[in-house]
């Protein structure tokens, strides 16, 4: 059965497709079966990796049928299938309004698929609103990119915090109600400067303590990197493009970052490492170029 996240933030700009891209990519990588569902109208993650037959459908029956036929496009990485976000004028918006049970087709329409994947990573827009909730509802655990900046943080803890806490259902509610993932915050795009480390584990300590179990901020992060761009210009995963920086780099590439991430989410894949063609035996010390060929 497949193990779905959600990847949110009440704030634009923050890397979710980026991250998205990255995270399903490097556990396709690792062997995993993955499904990547763009659920943000600009289509950035549809974007991102090559589709050489798209599938005649895509978000928009996924969600309004709760039937995933004619929806699944594979991508260019083995293993890595996505659900391409074909709705670029909202009219999933008006459809979702106008019942809510509405908001139920989207986990329906997963549910039925979740044997065919060991992963689902939903890559959700930038805004509250009904289609956020209702991506929100059909994950297991949701993941959001913090950018160790002062604003954003900020947002992180007034916005997508509180849109978490709207969801939960009123004391004293009789009758059963869908569970409310946890969250994981992850530190995204963190430089060397002082001001962003300080700002990282300030975030490690408030939500230790304050969120009774339902926030956490991993201990792994995501650096500043200039791989993006080349990654991103070739449609490939990051961790492929920086397989290792110079020895004497005090941060870490890319490829032990995305691993480093997914070795403390899920600790049952710990001793697996990435491996694609041209790469050898995945050995973090394998050099970019012998990656690329």
């Amino acid at each position: 059965m497949a193990k779905i996240y959600g990847v949110v933030s009440t704030k634009g700009g923050v890397g979710k497709t980026s991250f998205s891209a990255q995270f399903g990519g490097i556990l396709a990588d690792m062997g995993q079966r993955v499904l990547l569902v763009d659920a943000d109208f600009q289509q950035s993650l549809s974007r991102y990796y090559i589709v050489d037959n798209p599938a005649k459908h895509g978000l928009r029956k996924l969600v309004t049928s709760a039937d995933s036929v004619d929806c699944i496009s594979k991508t260019h990485i083995n293993n890595l299938d996505i659900v391409l976000s074909d709705d670029p004028t909202q009219k999933l918006l008006e459809w979702l309004r106008e019942s809510i049970n509405h908001s139920f087709y989207l986990t329906a329409g997963l549910k039925k698929i979740n044997d065919d994947y060991d992963y689902i990573i939903i890559d959700s827009q930038g805004a509250r609103g009904i289609f956020q909730e209702s991506i929100i509802m059909s994950c297991n655990e949701l993941i959001s990119p913090i950018v160790p900046e002062f604003l954003d943080s900020q947002e992180f803890m007034r916005g997508t915090v509180e849109m978490l806490k709207s969801l939960e259902p009123a004391d004293g509610i009789g009758i059963p109600m869908p569970n409310i993932p946890t969250l994981t915050g992850l530190i995204y795009k963190q430089d060397r400067t002082v001001d962003a480390q300080t700002i990282a584990g300030a975030l490690r300590k408030k939500f230790y303590s304050a969120s009774d179990g339902k926030i956490r901020i991993l201990s792994a992060y995501i650096p500043m990197m200039a791989s993006y761009k080349q990654a991103s210009a070739r449609r490939l995963p990051v961790h492929r493009v920086e397989v290792r920086r110079r020895s004497n780099s005090p941060t870490p590439s890319a490829y032990d970052s995305y691993l480093a991430v997914v070795h403390e989410l899920l600790p049952h894949l710990s001793d697996v490492e990435p491996t694609w063609a041209g790469n050898g035996n995945s050995s973090a010390s394998t050099t970019a170029k012998q990656a690329e060929a």
